[in-house]
């Protein structure tokens, strides 16, 4: 009898907890499809940098406050847009800025394929890199760097003053960094998103998997060059 109260109670604190995560999101009726969505989509991108499925798990519960079931193997782009479809803005944010956090805790430079899973999930919930930026910026954690042979943040600063994103801001021409997306002239904030797109399709790791290290290697640097040139732009045309 006492093992079935304690059992009981464990059941009832367990489903209250679940509730009250439920209770902030604003359409009871989708919160344990939307739960297990977010709890999916934070899996895929901590196993994504090598992080065992178990830790995975236990940091979704302890950071996300998730306790849903997850599935693994998963097209961040297509969930992360079913996600977006039963989600306000402010869910969809706090779902980017909680992935954010979670790989932020690393103390080595995040790998490529974490970081472009995190760019896949700040696409597909309607974001551009601009916000992935400030909170790359906010959280202090950057990512590994094949063009520059995957130096750790601090060697990238001039003098231990300045960020690299702020410092990229400071010195690129603004001709240069739309000549890396292939564009000549004057453009629109709209024109630039999209030719990043194009390239992003391009150039994306994922798709020289199967190939030679080298060819990797070249894909990766065109990847990163790409997205700083496009990160910076956005922050410039406002429009």
């Amino acid at each position: 009898m006492i093992a079935a109260g304690i059992a009981i109670a464990g059941f009832v604190m367990t489903a209250a907890a679940i509730g009250r995560h439920e209770n902030a999101f604003d359409t009871p009726d989708t919160a344990p499809d939307r739960n297990r969505l977010a709890a999916s989509l934070l899996f895929q991108i901590i196993t994504s940098g090598g992080t065992s499925d178990d830790e995975a798990l236990r940091q979704i519960r302890r950071v996300a406050g998730i306790a849903a079931p997850v599935t693994g193997g998963i097209d961040v782009s297509s969930w992360a847009q079913r996600f977006a479809q039963l989600a306000s803005e402010e869910q969809r944010r706090w779902l980017l800025e909680t992935a954010v956090q979670l790989i932020a805790a690393r103390t080595d430079p995040v790998p490529l394929r974490q970081y472009t899973a995190l760019l896949d999930l700040s696409f597909a919930l309607g974001f551009h890199t601009d916000a992935l930026a400030k909170l790359r910026e906010q959280y202090g954690f950057e990512y590994v760097d094949h063009a520059k042979d995957a130096r750790p943040r601090e060697a990238d600063r001039a003098g231990g003053a300045t960020t690299f994103f702020s410092r990229q801001l400071e010195q690129r021409d603004t001709r240069e960094l739309l000549l890396v997306l292939g564009i000549e002239g004057t453009a629109t904030r709209q024109e630039i998103i999209s030719r990043y797109r194009r390239l992003v399709a391009q150039h994306h790791p994922d798709r020289f998997h199967d190939q030679t290290a080298e060819a990797r290697s070249a894909a990766a640097a065109k990847f990163i060059e790409i997205t700083r040139a496009y990160e910076i732009l956005l922050a410039l045309y406002r429009d």
